[in-house]
């Protein structure tokens, strides 16, 4: 089945990218690196580009578009918001690593805190653990979708229960 841009196995695979990319998120603040984050941050853009480009695929000729792949293209729809999302608190972990503004507030609020590079990749951390919630509900719209998209157009036939009939044979009288 396609959805113009959509087929049910690129949604089940843009989750297992999505997924494997969670797993390597760093579970502690010591394993934050900006590299890393960049990294990461890219693969999310990535993934919202081909996205993108797929939807524009799959409308350009919307009346075209049947209630199947309509369907997918919503679950793909939910999917790039909560990967937008992750995106946004990707952005705000880069933001606490390297941030000097982020210094001056705390320098007026906690001068004690000024310069605890701990504190920053332990922000950076807590947002990673948000990014990875909003991911992983992606993943999952998207392997709905995918499954949603495996279904058959029509509904298979139903089997009747039919009285038990027993294969030992009568007895004759």
């Amino acid at each position: 089945m396609t959805a113009a841009g959509f087929t049910t196995s690129a949604c089940a695979g843009l989750a297992r990218q999505i997924d494997a990319l969670v797993a390597g998120f760093p579970a502690v603040a010591a394993e934050v690196s900006v590299p890393d984050l960049l990294d990461d941050m890219g693969m999310l853009n990535n993934h919202l580009n081909h996205i993108a480009e797929r939807m524009r695929e799959s409308f350009n000729e919307p009346d075209k578009v049947g209630l199947a792949e309509r369907t997918v293209l919503a679950g793909v729809a939910e999917a790039a918001e909560q990967i937008a999302d992750a995106q946004r608190h990707l952005t705000s972990a880069l933001a606490h690593v390297t941030s000097g503004f982020r210094k001056e507030l705390m320098l007026h609020t906690h001068p004690h805190l000024l310069n605890d590079p701990a504190l920053a990749r332990t922000i950076a951390a807590e947002k990673y653990a948000e990014a990875g919630e909003r991911l992983s509900k992606a993943s999952r719209w998207l392997d709905s979708t995918a499954r949603v998209g495996q279904r058959p157009s029509t509904a298979p036939p139903r089997v009747r229960a039919s009285r038990a009939v027993s294969t030992i044979p009568a007895r004759r009288r």
